[in-house]
């Protein structure tokens, strides 16, 4: 077989041509989409750094952003056990992280994903709020016990992340 044909190399170009033009018409969805978002540029980061969003409508962009708030609330778990050990002082307080933690991995992600696949975007919307109330009170705690938090980097991003999800979601609407 022969590669090097006229009319192989004209459509192995027109291949390239497609899946260029692909890959940037998705890329322009994605940024239009996070113009519409409080955090355009936190936006772009969630999508981007998943490959299901190359051919990914808007739910599709809603449930990669569930996955992202899912992950930093794991992340945060982590931290706060590592926290308890080095700094036992604050495990009352952590508790109150951990709790609040819980219900953004096992309850608000998982509950807004279902209503999402459900159609039911306003309780997927509900649960994204929930999750930003949540940071805020894990983070609201230290100052309640006179403490310094040592993530507040970490609350305040899943409160953004999951701001952004939300306006996602709200789009849907």
């Amino acid at each position: 077989m022969k590669f090097s044909s006229p009319l192989t190399i004209f459509f192995l170009l027109l291949l390239l041509q497609q899946t260029l033009f692909s890959a940037m018409t998705d890329r322009q969805f994605i940024e239009n989409t996070c113009k519409g978002t409080p955090s355009p540029d936190l936006c772009l980061e969630i999508p981007l750094a998943n490959r299901e969003s190359e051919n990914a409508n808007l739910t599709g962009l809603a449930l990669i952003g569930l996955d992202a708030v899912q992950d930093r609330g794991f992340e945060i778990l982590r931290q706060v056990v590592d926290l308890k050990n080095s700094q036992p002082e604050l495990t009352p307080t952590l508790d109150i992280c951990t709790e609040v933690y819980n219900v953004v991995v096992d309850s608000d992600v998982q509950s807004s994903r279902e209503a999402l696949r459900g159609g039911l975007c306003k309780f997927a919307e509900d649960g994204m709020a929930d999750s930003a109330v949540e940071a805020q009170a894990c983070e609201r705690s230290f100052g309640e016990h006179g403490q310094s938090s040592p993530i507040t980097d970490s609350n305040n991003i899943i409160n953004d992340v999951a701001n952004v999800v939300r306006a996602i979601i709200r789009m849907l609407l």
